[in-house]
């Protein structure tokens, strides 16, 4: 069997290889020629594709294949062949070959004058792929080539393209795994709670990659420098941190558009983003829309600073299991307070979460009397978490719905719980609340 990570001037079906271009977990580029056509031939990694299955590999091929036959987009590279090889027992895809710099090697030369215009081209390109019914997953600088001059942008890389509706039950081509880049992507792909079968919920990840990019362009660094080490800093800083975005010397949408796509929110994130947004500054009479979004972003960020802030404040007690349970009511308090906030059902509310003792932690909800609602009178939810004592592995979770002191209804649960299950859990709960008290009226 041949070795793919050696084939420099060597024969692979008909394509003559001359050098390595690039390689990466899964695979290795090569620049190939057959007469006058040259390619960027790509052969997987026998290795890679045994662990990952090459049934899923060979789906998300099949994805990228599904393009083959002509330039379908201008700034999106084009696919020509690709299948199983027998003799190297693996894959291989034949695409374009882009001359130019990888978008990460550039980013202190790039012009700022260029920004603007190659932004536009990566969206289209990752729009064209929506209107396929695709999505990209792992947008980055390193997935992106610029030609010399600066004028023209080609987004590389569909390995880990996926259907952008998928089945919420097909793990084929998304599954537990995460296959994107930590940095470069939102929360709710990072820990795998983007809710694939919900309409939109791949586009909030395009946009976040897309928003992360823009950072990269405009900071001249990539984002969340600073929080690479130890690992879980970075996890940290993609669940919590706004990153900083000053580019005083670039036009101000260009920030404005970069902050409005890194909102942590993917719900919110596309309340506030639009495809249209990437084409430029509304024309003149459009500056209302842009004070709207500021406005907005200011009070969305705002609400992000003060979580990261009590996150922080209230720490990783030990030991391991305490500091599980921590985090499980951590980042369930962080995705309830999501979904009421971009909920049209319930009104204002304010929420709080904090130790009880050692092995208990309280989250409230107190909602606001709101009669346009039919929420006659203020409600407060209480959600207690605590490890079982029977055994160290569950987890007790009770929740108490309260009217001016009185207990209205009280549940009980106890199971190991991810996040996702606690989640879930608290929010149908919460409903069924609303549903009480609203029916008792």
């Amino acid at each position: 069997m041949i070795n793919v990570r050696k084939l420099d001037g060597q024969m692979f079906r008909g394509w003559n290889i001359q050098t390595e271009i690039g390689h990466g977990a899964d695979g290795i580029v090569y620049k190939a020629t057959q007469e006058e056509r040259v390619v960027a031939l790509k052969l997987f990694f026998p290795e890679a594709v045994q662990k990952n299955g090459i049934g899923e590999e060979q789906e998300r091929l099949e994805l990228q294949l599904g393009l083959a036959g002509e330039k379908h987009h201008p700034h999106l590279v084009e696919i020509y062949e690709g299948g199983i090889d027998e003799e190297s027992q693996t894959l291989y895809l034949a695409m374009e070959y882009v001359p130019g710099n990888s978008l990460d090697k550039i980013l202190d030369t790039l012009p700022r004058q260029a920004i603007a215009p190659l932004l536009k081209q990566l969206a289209d390109a990752a729009r064209f792929l929506h209107e396929q019914g695709l999505a990209h997953r792992d947008i980055k600088p390193a997935n992106i080539v610029v030609s010399d001059d600066f004028l023209t942008l080609t987004l590389l890389d569909l390995g880990v393209a996926t259907r952008d509706v998928e089945n919420a039950d097909d793990q084929k081509l998304s599954g537990d795994e995460f296959v994107a880049s930590v940095r470069y992507s939102p929360p709710e792909f990072v820990w795998r709670t983007e809710a694939r079968s919900e309409e939109n919920a791949w586009t909030a990840i395009s946009y976040y990659q897309i928003g992360a990019t823009l950072h990269d362009m405009l900071m001249k660094k990539p984002i969340f420098q600073g929080f690479d080490s130890p690992r879980a800093k970075l996890y940290d800083a993609v669940r919590l941190r706004a990153p900083e975005i000053e580019a005083l010397d670039c036009e101000p949408w260009l920030a404005q558009i970069a902050r409005a796509c890194l909102v942590k929110s993917w719900r919110e994130r596309l309340k506030i983003v639009t495809w249209d947004l990437f084409a430029g500054p509304p024309p003149t009479g459009g500056e209302t829309s842009l004070k709207l979004l500021d406005i907005r972003l200011r009070q969305v960020l705002a609400d992000q600073e003060k979580i990261r802030l009590t996150e922080e404040k209230a720490g990783q007690p030990r030991p391991d299991r305490a500091q599980e349970l921590w985090r499980l009511q951590s980042d369930t308090f962080l995705r309830v307070r999501q979904f009421l906030m971009t909920s049209d059902v319930f009104p204002r509310f304010s929420g709080t979460h904090e130790q009880s003792a050692n092995s208990s932690y309280t989250l409230k909800y107190q909602f606001e009397e709101n009669p346009d609602l039919l929420f006659k009178q203020s409600i407060l939810i209480e959600i207690i978490f605590a490890i079982s004592p029977s055994t160290q592995l569950t987890t007790d979770l009770t929740l108490i719905a309260s009217i001016k002191g009185e207990e209205i209804t009280r549940s009980s649960w106890s199971e190991a719980f991810t996040v996702e299950t606690a989640a879930d859990l608290c929010q149908r709960a919460i409903v069924q609340v609303a549903e009480q008290m609203l029916e008792s009226q």
